[in-house]
């Protein structure tokens, strides 16, 4: 049986804090033993020893300590990933198409959405995306080391950019405490399964920065650095 929404949203929110908390901050220190061999700063080689170093850069920027920020063209927001499974009573088309329109309104209409969030994208993993990635899928890796792949089990992903955690956790708090977001979710979201969170930074290396979220460019197309003689 099914949870009730606001069980769910409440059960749901305690998980994310949680999570959350746990997630190390910049200035979380901790000392790392380098596996062996070490490949920092170098590359795989077909030399007697197997790797080239230091690694010859083609683009110099993202050398270790050179990038403008000297660290590879970090991005200044918080990411945070729900993934979830669409609720199996739905067909696909009737659960995204929910998602992305009542959903996304009630969300962008909530409390201090527009103070709290910079960034809201809906990712659909529908059927027909699955079905064009089968042939990569079913063969397996080029690499036999990196064993078979398999896809996610997930129908979607809700991202959000926030300047530091805490602002997400207070997004996430005004979400899961509003009964009327909880029983929507409830509608369209598959209450059996565990939602699961990711959170972390983003490296931008190739493409433009995000304007709203206070993004910075990577490399961008057009560069003649590029081996595009195909």
């Amino acid at each position: 049986m099914r949870s009730s929404a606001l069980a769910f949203s409440v059960l749901s929110f305690l998980s994310l804090s949680a999570a959350l908390r746990s997630f190390p901050c910049d200035t979380d220190t901790e000392t790392c033993t380098p596996s062996l061999p070490d490949f920092t700063n170098c590359s795989p080689s077909v030399s007697s020893d197997g790797k080239q170093c230091p690694h010859a850069y083609t683009f110099s920027e993202y050398a270790p300590g050179t990038y403008t920020n000297r660290d590879s063209n970090r991005q200044p927001y918080f990411r945070f990933m729900i993934l979830f499974t669409m609720n199996p009573a739905l067909c696909e088309e009737q659960a995204n198409e929910h998602w992305k329109t009542v959903h996304a309104d009630l969300t962008l209409a909530m409390k201090d959405t527009g103070v709290l969030i910079e960034r809201y994208v809906q990712f659909h993993a529908d059927a027909a995306s699955r079905e064009a990635i089968r042939s990569f899928v079913d063969t397996g890796s080029v690499n036999a080391d990196l064993g078979q792949q398999e896809v996610a089990p997930y129908d979607g992903i809700a991202e959000f950019h926030a300047k530091d955690a805490g602002s997400v956790l207070k997004f996430i708090g005004n979400a899961f405490g509003d009964p009327v977001i909880g029983k929507d979710q409830n509608y369209f979201v598959d209450g059996a399964v565990k939602l699961r969170v990711m959170a972390g930074y983003d490296t931008l290396i190739y493409g433009s920065g995000i304007k709203t979220s206070g993004g910075t460019d990577g490399v961008l197309p057009g560069d003649p650095r590029f081996n595009n003689n195909s």
